[in-house]
């Protein structure tokens, strides 16, 4: 019995985080979604990258390690959309209507920029949009 009470314990405290690391976030149309690259983040990451339109993916140093808490700024051509936010993860899926965009990428005091394009249809980047930081 008491073993079923803790596993009824850890399953409800799992279960809020769980649930928010498969929502996609909104802003003004422009929506992401990151994650990690453990096992767990990994899966439901190849889930989410069907509905998404570009990745980004964030590294540091010459050997290329995977990096946290990079800020963004995602802007359309038109300046009529924008959206910022601090990725939790070093992959971030987007979802974008189509058009042209600047990405803006800050890590401590270094700033990386890079367009992107987003064609009709799903999967219109294929290649992700890295950017490289100094390691810290």
């Amino acid at each position: 019995m008491t073993c079923i009470r803790h596993l009824l314990l850890v399953s409800l405290l799992a279960a809020p985080a769980l649930a928010t690391a498969e929502e996609w976030v909104t802003d003004k149309g422009l929506s992401h979604l990151c994650s990690g690259v453990g096992d767990e983040s990994r899966e439901q990451m190849k889930t989410a990258a069907d509905a998404s339109d570009a990745r980004l993916v964030f590294t540091a140093g010459p050997e290329r390690g995977y990096l946290n808490d990079v800020k963004l700024t995602l802007t359309s051509a038109d300046k009529q959309r924008s959206t910022s936010w601090q990725a939790e993860g070093p992959i971030c899926l987007l979802k974008l209507p189509q058009g042209n965009y600047t990405v803006d990428a800050t890590y401590g005091d270094e700033r990386r920029t890079a367009p992107l394009v987003i064609k009709s249809g799903k999967g219109g980047n294929t290649e992700p949009v890295i950017f490289n930081f100094k390691p810290s």
